[in-house]
């Protein structure tokens, strides 16, 4: 009878346990970790989103258009008159070169400088972009400023064409760099219904550099010397660039700010599941999902690589890039062997800049009128069109060059020289 008790009480055991919901069903150590569980989840639900649409969804926020956004841009533009008014006035230099402080050296040896530069700035794009990313533009475009200002003054105590290829080709070109990209990239972030405008506006800076820096070198080169006149440049690229930096402020928070922020938010986090300061740290080192709160970034992101179209735009700015730079560098040189004076050949390198700067903005324009790739298409085939009828026609006026002809040359040297109004909106179509 005891047994069958026994029994009979086992059985009303189980069938109690019958009538209880299984989910209420569960081992002790779930249910005593279940609520932390839930509450880290919670938590992490009420941060996560929030903090990765600033992170990775930064130009939801130029919706709203704010007017310092233009104080920006122009910030932009003197950044770009200099890195890039310096870059393609590089024909002055060349012109100079040729003829007094390295005339025994070949130009192809001389053109060598100007290459450099190029790759130097192009070239480490990637590598800048990522210092930009992580410390900030601001810091960035100080750290370029300072970097061109000391490759310039170690250029103007150079003596040999090896220096030449150290200080202004290679050095110089890895400080634009630094300060060129964030200067490229940085209003785009402020403006989404006028961003094709204000990036216009800001790039058109490196054509009215040329317009002024090329002329005012050569001005220079005859009343104070070729070494005072690159000193006073880098002084110059001082004296603007570094205060420009300290009016860029970007929309998106920086790599470094963006860590910062991640620490102490799973410190945070920490505190609000367990209830202290500090909680197996080693534990929650080896889980990245306490850890982290947004995915780990790649130092390059290939991943871009992988779109057809991506890969045909950077074909086509490749082919572009080829020719871009060649007027600027052998124009001095190119006029002056047909019988231009050198204030004249300046005088039209800055005038290729300058027309250049037009292109820029008026094409940035058009492209928020009737979008980037058919402004980029529009200008691609006006600008090879016009490069090859332009020269035909300035071809047949090669034996007309003397002196009492030249006005007549000197038109079809300007005519030449307005081109970029549409190599540049290649350029600028195509960012």
């Amino acid at each position: 009878m005891i047994v069958q008790d026994d029994n009979t009480s086992k059985q009303d055991t189980l069938r109690s346990d019958d009538d209880v919901p299984d989910e209420l069903i569960t081992a002790p150590s779930t249910t005593l970790v279940a609520p932390a569980v839930i509450n880290s989840l919670e938590l992490m639900e009420n941060l996560q989103p929030q903090h990765v649409h600033q992170q990775a969804d930064g130009h939801e926020d130029v919706d709203n258009e704010q007017p310092f956004g233009w104080v920006v841009v122009a910030a932009a533009f003197f950044v770009q008159a200099m890195v890039i008014g310096t870059v393609n006035g590089y024909g002055v230099y060349q012109d100079r070169y040729i003829t007094h402080e390295y005339n025994t050296s070949s130009t192809f040896e001389l053109s060598w400088i100007g290459t450099l530069n190029v790759v130097g700035m192009d070239m480490t794009g990637p590598l800048t972009g990522q210092i930009a990313d992580y410390l900030g533009y601001r810091t960035s475009t100080f750290i370029g400023a300072v970097i061109m200002g000391v490759s310039l003054i170690a250029t103007s105590f150079s003596t040999q064409v090896w220096q030449l290829y150290i200080f202004q080709g290679i050095l110089y070109g890895l400080g634009a760099s630094l300060a060129f990209f964030p200067s490229l990239s940085l209003p785009s972030q402020w403006f989404k219904r006028r961003r094709g405008l204000a990036t216009g506006i800001a790039v058109a800076g490196g054509g009215f550099g040329g317009l002024v820096i090329s002329p005012a070198t050569t001005a220079m080169f005859g009343t104070i010397g070729y070494r005072w006149t690159v000193r006073t440049i880098a002084l110059v690229h001082l004296a603007v660039i570094i205060p420009a930096s300290f009016l860029f402020k970007a929309r998106v928070e920086s790599g470094k700010d963006r860590a910062k922020r991640w620490k102490r938010e799973q410190r945070d986090r920490e505190q609000a599941i367990f209830g202290q300061e500090k909680h197996n740290v080693d534990t929650s080192q080896s889980n990245p999902s306490l850890t982290t709160l947004g995915p780990k970034k790649t130092r390059i992101d290939f991943s871009a690589l992988k779109e057809r179209r991506f890969l045909i735009l950077v074909c086509l700015s490749f082919f572009v890039a080829m020719g871009y730079f060649n007027p600027y560098y052998y124009f001095p040189t190119y006029v002056q062997i047909h019988g231009a004076s050198v204030s004249t050949a300046s005088l039209l390198v800055g005038i290729l800049n300058g027309s250049s700067a037009i292109g820029r903005v008026s094409m940035g324009l058009a492209s928020d009128y009737i979008g980037d790739i058919n402004t980029l298409l529009i200008s691609s085939f006006c600008a090879c069109l016009s490069v090859i009828v332009v020269w035909m026609l300035a071809g047949s006026s090669v034996p007309e060059v003397s002196s009492l002809l030249f006005p007549r040359w000197q038109r079809t040297f300007v005519v030449l020289a307005v081109l970029p109004v549409l190599l540049e909106s290649c350029m600028v179509a195509s960012l």
